[in-house]
């Protein structure tokens, strides 16, 4: 109670500013790199805090660096880069919108090569990668065809199939799309 907040860890002092920041209910809460210098634990109950003043219909600004940590925040998302907005709206909403840019879908399978070759002939596929003995990943531009198609696919070639990841429907791979890959 009588130590002053500068002697507290920095994560500590992130909680202090953002029940700073929430002492007179403002229906508007701009944070600028909220988890900065917090411990997991810390970034967790932020994180919920956060998700919760959204749920009660505020509106919370998060300015943040760590990409990760804001797809588990929301979905909805203000792309902002170089004073230009560049995307605003639900995250794979966005993404299924860049067509410029084929996805992906990566298998983890037994044999990649097995299921390339009921996968070559599908007018949703236009490329496919062997990244490794087990990961083969699908280039597509259609997502939600290839997905419907993908069981009946698996099924037939008869390949255990362990895994399957969007690896490009992330916020990471939409700013790299959008800005060129300029940070």
């Amino acid at each position: 109670m009588n130590k002053r907040i500068g002697k507290y860890s920095k994560g500590m002092r992130q909680r202090i500013k953002i029940a700073h920041a929430l002492v007179n209910d403002p229906e508007l809460i701009v944070l600028d790199e909220p988890l900065q210098g917090c411990d997991p634990l810390a970034r967790t109950t932020i994180m919920n805090v956060i998700r919760e003043l959204g749920a009660q219909g505020r509106t919370v600004l998060v300015s943040s660096h760590i990409l990760q940590e804001i797809e588990r925040i929301t979905e909805q998302i203000v792309i902002l880069h170089r004073g230009r907005l560049l995307a605003l709206g639900n995250l794979h909403a966005i993404r299924s919108m860049l067509d410029e840019h084929p996805h992906s879908i990566r298998l983890t399978c037994e044999d990649p090569r097995e299921i390339s070759s009921h996968l070559v002939s599908e007018e949703q596929v236009f490329g496919l990668q062997f990244e490794s003995s087990e990961n083969l990943t699908i280039k597509t531009r259609d997502l939600g065809k290839m997905h419907a198609k993908l069981p009946s696919l698996i099924k037939k070639s008869g390949v255990r199939v362990t895994g399957i990841e969007n690896p490009d429907d992330n916020l990471e791979s939409i700013l790299q799309y959008l800005t060129g890959g300029e940070s």
